[in-house]
């Protein structure tokens, strides 16, 4: 058993909150930080399939990378699924702590981990400054290969069957940007920068134009498959560090997207 303050005080070194993007919200959400805590459930997003998971499985935390909390709640009642939610911590004792814009930004954090998993790269210069700590980065692969390798990796890379994108399968590829989740209008910067392709999610069709009236190579990631990895890294990094004192449960929210 640990107390809930320790584990906050790991993850908020791992991913500092003020690396979070202005409109987005982080940090312990719902509960006690003087709890103890001896089993954890993550996440990527929290509802109440989460808190019924977490309930039924003994678990005093749940850590997600989605925020439930975005803006001020102005009810909390059992009428919508975030009333639910959180009136299912609450009701359970099982503290809510997300990690998000800042877990993407952090060296080390969700941005590298999706370049390790979709393309097997890891050297990187972030898009939106000199530092490597920002939204998005760029890499260099030490050997050319072709876009349509590319996108055979990321398919395996991260289980994917089809995939969206945009570009000539035989043009060389060097450098890549990318953007774990929905970072479409980082394309631009991507772009300027000297990216040979872009990688992101929730793109529009006004970025697939751009990049097809530029002669640009172009992915879209769908949202939930570049970050749902966050559960098994998170619960990876959790481990090395406190396996002796908590058990670490991954709960793989279901998809909302169909594909027939």
């Amino acid at each position: 058993m640990i107390a809930l303050n320790e584990i906050i005080a790991y993850l908020e070194e791992l991913a500092p909150k003020h690396l979070a993007e202005d409109y987005d919200n982080v940090g312990l959400m719902v509960g006690d930080k003087d709890a103890l805590v001896s089993k954890v459930v993550i996440s990527l997003d929290a509802d109440e399939t989460v808190s019924d998971f977490a309930s039924k499985n003994g678990a005093q935390l749940v850590i997600s990378h989605h925020p439930l909390l975005f803006k001020p709640a102005k009810s909390i009642t059992k009428s919508d699924c975030l009333g639910r939610t959180i009136y299912s911590l609450i009701k359970n004792d099982i503290s809510l702590y997300a990690m998000h814009t800042n877990f993407d930004s952090v060296s080390g954090g969700l941005g590298d981990y999706f370049l390790k998993a979709a393309c097997a790269i890891s050297a990187y210069d972030s898009i939106e400054g000199e530092f490597p700590d920002g939204i998005g980065r760029i890499a260099k692969l030490d050997n050319e290969i072709t876009f349509g390798e590319l996108i055979d990796r990321i398919k395996q890379g991260l289980l994917i069957n089809s995939i969206r994108y945009v570009g000539d399968e035989n043009m060389p590829v060097k450098t890549i940007a990318a953007c774990n989740g929905g970072g479409a209008d980082l394309i631009f910067g991507a772009y300027s920068m000297g990216a040979d392709v872009y990688i992101s999610g929730d793109l529009k069709y006004h970025h697939a134009r751009y990049a097809y009236e530029n002669n640009r190579c172009l992915v879209e990631v769908p949202h939930y498959e570049a970050e749902i990895i966050f559960c098994e890294y998170l619960s990876e990094l959790l481990n090395k560090k406190f396996k002796e004192k908590c058990e670490f449960l991954v709960y793989k929210n279901e998809n909302p997207w169909k594909i027939k």
